[in-house]
């Protein structure tokens, strides 16, 4: 059943794509995957946070590899099934936490010095997305930093929001509480010439 463009995708339809495939979106196989989380995981700042905050965790492979980042991790997801499979992944990780969580309906109450926000705004209506977007600044410490990445194309199953607008989103009016730090990944890719890194939009930002 196709969610309504009226509402975010319902986290039902999570628990059936894992009910079909323990990994849809190739997170252990694919190249482009494997490649965007290593990505990831590089672009974050060298520092060890000491209270992180993963929005969408799904089976937990980037978790795996954020974990040793954080002293703190907390990894939420829609799907309890994809949870199932996120804590037998890292249960040799004793700093990670993972909960049953509907973003923004369900939010932490505690604050965060990271929060990454990845692959996962598609599925918000604006409205969500935008008070996704001011939780995300409510709970983020002074000097704390967001991470967010996004596939750039707008096709996708139950797709309602593109990587552009997404991202475009968090840009525009957040002078005042993020500093717009731009695309890490210029750092170590020479004019960001590595095409599977272009399939996708990343951007950071730290908290005033």
């Amino acid at each position: 059943m196709e969610p309504s463009q009226q509402q975010s995708t319902p986290p039902s339809i999570f628990d059936e794509t894992f009910r079909e495939n323990p990994d849809p979106w190739g997170y252990t196989t694919n190249f482009n995957e494997i490649s965007k989380f290593r990505a990831t995981i590089r672009a974050l700042p060298k520092v060890q946070f000491k209270n992180a905050f993963e929005i969408a965790c799904a089976i937990g492979v980037l978790t795996e590899k954020l974990a040793p980042k954080c002293d703190r991790l907390l990894s939420v997801d829609y799907s309890e099934l994809g949870l199932v499979e996120a804590r037998k992944r890292c249960s040799h990780l004793p700093q990670v936490r993972f909960e049953q969580m509907q973003i923004p309906q369900q939010f932490p109450t505690e604050n965060f010095d990271l929060i990454l926000f990845s692959e996962v705004g598609f599925f918000l209506t604006m409205e969500d997305l935008l008070e996704t977007k001011q939780k995300i600044i409510d709970h983020l410490l002074p000097g704390g930093y967001l991470l967010m990445v996004h596939y750039r194309g707008t096709a996708g199953d139950y797709f309602i929001l593109d990587g552009e607008t997404i991202h475009d989103t968090f840009v525009q009016n957040s002078a005042s509480s993020l500093k717009h730090l731009g695309d890490p990944r210029k750092k170590f890719l020479m004019l960001d010439l590595a095409r599977h890194h272009k399939r996708y939009r990343m951007d950071l930002f730290q908290r005033l």
